[in-house]
């Protein structure tokens, strides 16, 4: 939304204000909860439902909560969603190749009433869900409701309720409701779910959120509801939800952007005009993600320029934050640190030590008597006595800005932060030893490498070698050896890696198709999933072509088989290759060529060459170790 728009929504402008706050609400309450309080009434008198008042406190409430927000580069001042001094810049939204207008949810919702958005991490989800959430409430076609799905893991596996999460959620803003009222509310149809961070529920119990998010939606399925998640598997479930995908920023927005970070000074300016002359085409992985333009806004801040690589990139940027000048000075801001004994490799090591520990937990928010025994166990780790955990708590908090407070929760500023600095302990404080047996841990759980993506990337960075080294290389021989003794042994490989063909549509020439992991119970299939994916991805960048022309080969098989009614469901099909070795849909050399065309176009023999070149050339790097002279050959 530009400032044109914002200024025809004047109802909009004053949102940032108490007064605003209780305009929208009586505003909101004439029309969707009207509905909502009426309908209610009905079924329960009108003496026992307060219904008016309690969602006026929660409109009001909510809105002005929802409409502060802290950015990296703005530092400890809040500012405005919507409304004056705002930072807000729509990313847009796309089903297929068509855009679709993310300023309402008008556009949306006209594509089906359950909506998942999958996005990378700093491409704005949350953002935008928070200014769905107050243009919603503006207009007053429903009762919105923004429920951060990170809350989750305040329920216990196996008792994960959709409806107890969100009756929580609203009594934090002050419903007092009881809550048979309000499950009989959400019959009407008249709320609007909004569920932020899929990707932040913990893996243990991201399953079984899904299927209760499902089951939820299947029972109230006239309040429309939109998911935000980073891509990840577990989202499967999530079968009547059609799938939108975030857009990055064009250069256009991310020059808007920009000139929002900061106040209209000379270096802003020239930051603006680099991002339109080099900077956006030359740095797009950054420019377009909202996030990682806001640090680097902080970093030109400082540095005067902008590094190529990710690693070295928050690594700036951490600095930046560490060591920001005056708020007179740059945009930046400057508060003394607490922690006055601690020099900035100590207090990097020791934010690093926590990073690690909370990642490989799954732990990306804290109370604060957890966060403090988190930091607690850190400095003991570490032999830092004279550090207080409270004074560390409150510089990563006021100083350097990487731990926000909201309400009684601490959580990073963005997990990408917590990722980083994981992968800085994991290269700068593990022996070769130590990292193989986090790597084998890691890799041969439940767990796709994508789930970490930054995380490895960020280590193949740092240093590529030692990482590729000692999280592939032993697992990468087992492979091999195993693969060299089959009789078709690029039949082989691919099935190590893989179980199952998806199709989305089979009637659909266009129709997305993909391999599946996971779906069966091979107990090492994770791990050689992982191993050769990061393989592909990380040290030789060995991608697949896609499923080409010759896809429609294994389209027709896979017709044939549907036919069949074998573990096809709705529109899409998935099949086992359980169920392609046994059917008898397939004869013997149908089932030949249908397996050729996959190892094809995935590249499969060509992945094995490049994995036989690098073990050589690792064998014969080690050979060189061992002569006399060998610092004439390094």
């Amino acid at each position: 939304m530009n400032d044109t728009q914002l200024q025809t929504s004047p109802n909009m402008l004053d949102l940032g204000t108490q007064a605003g706050a209780q305009k929208a609400g009586e505003f909101f309450v004439d029309r969707a909860l009207n509905g909502l309080v009426d309908g209610v009434k009905k079924k329960y008198s009108e003496a026992q439902v307060f219904l008016g008042a309690a969602f006026s406190r929660y409109l009001q409430n909510a809105t002005t909560r929802y409409n502060q927000v802290r950015t990296l580069a703005t530092g400890t001042t809040p500012r405005t969603i919507i409304g004056k001094n705002n930072i807000y810049v729509s990313i847009g939204v796309k089903f297929g190749e068509k855009r679709i207008d993310a300023d309402t949810i008008d556009s949306m919702l006209r594509i089906s009433n359950n909506i998942l958005i999958l996005g990378t991490g700093g491409i704005g989800k949350s953002m935008m869900m928070r200014y769905l959430f107050l243009n919603t409430a503006n207009r007053g076609e429903y009762v919105p409701v923004l429920l951060e799905l990170r809350k989750v893991s305040n329920q216990s596996i196996g008792q994960i309720s959709v409806l107890d999460l969100i009756y929580s959620c609203m009594e934090d803003f002050d419903v007092k409701l009881p809550k048979e009222q309000f499950e009989y509310s959400l019959r009407l149809g008249k709320y609007l779910f909004l569920m932020d961070g899929f990707d932040e529920v913990k893996e243990t119990q991201a399953t079984e959120t899904a299927a209760a998010i499902q089951a939820f939606c299947a029972k109230y399925p006239k309040n429309p509801c939109i998911i935000t998640s980073r891509p990840r598997r577990d989202t499967s479930p999530l079968e009547t939800f059609t799938t939108l995908k975030s857009l990055p920023l064009s250069k256009e927005q991310a020059i808007f952007l920009a000139s929002k970070i900061w106040k209209e000074d000379e270096k802003t300016k020239e930051f603006c005009r680099q991002l339109e002359d080099e900077l956006y085409e030359k740095h797009r992985d950054f420019a377009e993600n909202p996030l990682l333009l806001s640090m680097m806004f902080l970093t030109f801040m400082r540095n005067n320029s902008i590094p190529n690589h990710l690693a070295e990139f928050y690594n700036k940027a951490y600095d930046a934050l560490y060591s920001a000048h005056d708020s007179n000075d740059k945009g930046c801001y400057r508060r003394e640190f607490r922690c006055q004994n601690l020099d900035e490799p100590s207090f990097k090591l020791l934010l690093s030590h926590f990073c690690f520990q909370s990642y490989f937990k799954e732990d990306y928010e804290f109370k604060r008597d957890d966060l403090l025994a988190y930091l607690q166990k850190s400095i003991k780790k570490l032999g830092f006595d004279s550090v207080c955990a409270i004074d560390y708590l409150e510089d990563l908090r006021n100083v350097v800005c990487i731990i926000i407070k909201d309400g009684d929760i601490y959580r990073f500023s963005h997990r990408s932060f917590q990722a980083y600095f994981a992968a800085c302990y994991t290269s700068n404080s593990l022996t070769d030893e130590q990292q193989k047996k986090l790597f084998a841990s890691i890799l041969s759980g439940k767990e796709v490498f994508w789930d970490k993506e930054d995380y490895y990337k960020i280590l193949a960075q740092i240093c590529p070698q030692r990482f590729a080294v000692n999280a592939l290389e032993e697992k990468l021989r087992f492979i091999r050896e195993e693969v060299n003794t089959q009789l078709n042994p690029d039949k082989y490989f691919f099935k190590l890696q893989f179980n199952a063909i998806s199709i989305k549509n089979v009637d659909d020439p266009t129709s997305r198709m993909g391999l599946i992991i996971g779906v069966g119970e091979c107990e090492r299939l994770y791990y050689d999933y992982n191993v050769i994916g990061l393989f592909r991805r990380f040290v030789r960048n060995n991608y697949s072509k896609g499923m080409e022309p010759e896809r429609e080969y294994i389209w027709s098989c896979v017709r044939r088989i549907q036919e069949q009614d074998i573990n096809c469901r709705q529109n899409r099909c998935e099949v086992s290759f359980k169920v392609i070795d046994s059917t008898d849909v397939l004869s013997d050399d149908e089932r030949e060529q249908f397996y050729s065309t996959l190892v094809q176009l995935n590249e499969t023999k060509e992945t094995r060459e490049a994995i036989d070149e690098w073990l050589l050339e690792i064998e014969q790097g080690r050979e060189l170790l061992a002569t006399g002279n060998f610092i004439d050959d390094l």
